[in-house]
């Protein structure tokens, strides 16, 4: 990751994660989303491990559900992220494709109600 703060400011102002301070620094963020487990950004620069040396990005895809996919969509548009993709309805329901700041795929979606 090259800009750290940039994709820390996604995922928390856009993606609605928080940040656990404990287990952060200023070239590693530790986030939780909402009723998830963790996710880590590192600065590659400072990397000991695979992908340090990586030069591309995008071989990650982080997916998302919402409440609301249009909405969602909306914002980030307004907000400047790049949406690859309009959100249509797919057979699991509602999604939509982006790219967060470090060019990797962020996968927006609702599932379909299902009567059961």
């Amino acid at each position: 990751m090259d800009d750290v703060e940039k994709s820390k400011a996604f995922y928390t102002d856009l993606v609605g994660m928080t940040v656990v301070e404990a287990i952060s620094s200023p070239t590693f963020v530790t986030l939780r989303p909402e009723g998830g487990s963790f996710v880590a950004l590192q600065d590659k620069t400072a990397a000991k491990f695979p992908p340090k040396d990586e030069t591309q990005s995008g071989s990650v895809e982080l997916s998302f559900e919402v409440s609301d996919v249009d909405a969602t969509w909306k914002r980030w548009k307004d907000q400047g992220v790049e949406c690859v993709s309009e959100p249509t309805d797919l057979p699991f329901g509602r999604y939509f494709l982006a790219k967060d700041p470090e060019g990797h795929y962020v996968s927006v979606y609702r599932f379909n109600q299902r009567n059961n």
